[in-house]
């Protein structure tokens, strides 16, 4: 698990788990990034990917797409990196023996903890519901 160093917060937020609102969620956390001016070591476009994964990991096999359930989404900055945080309201899942990751990238199912773990290292709580993950600051 690696050490959080206390941030600025530029999201702390809770959303339903709706497929309709996804994008405009991720739009809004990518807008408010910018808006800090932070150098990273990855661009935009891939820091909008790992978002949209580890979302649609939440809201799809967390919540179950219900409505009435919550994601939680925290993203903070220091002068170190960007850490994002994303939990969901579900059982969680065993990150020690999760199969779905070890595959092709090209698979239908199961490539979001592949694509994040290609651009950032994820970590997750002891319940397996909250994903955490950090962006070098350049």
């Amino acid at each position: 698990m690696m050490e959080v160093k206390k941030g600025r917060i530029i999201v702390n937020e809770k959303f339903p788990s709706s497929p309709l609102n996804k994008y405009s969620i991720i739009n809004d956390i990518i807008k408010k990034i910018k808006e800090c001016s932070i150098p990273k070591t990855i661009d935009y476009d891939e820091v909008y990917l790992i978002i949209d994964e580890a979302l649609t990991n939440a809201m799809e096999h967390g919540n179950h797409w219900d409505p009435l359930k919550k994601v939680k989404i925290l993203v903070t900055h220091n002068d170190d990196y960007l850490l994002i945080t994303i939990e969901d309201e579900g059982r969680g899942f065993n990150t020690e023996n999760y199969e779905h990751t070890k595959g092709s990238s090209l698979n239908d199912r199961g490539r979001g903890i592949h694509i994040i773990k290609h651009f950032c290292k994820p970590y997750w709580n002891s319940a397996g519901n909250q994903i955490n993950f950090s962006i070098d600051i350049e």
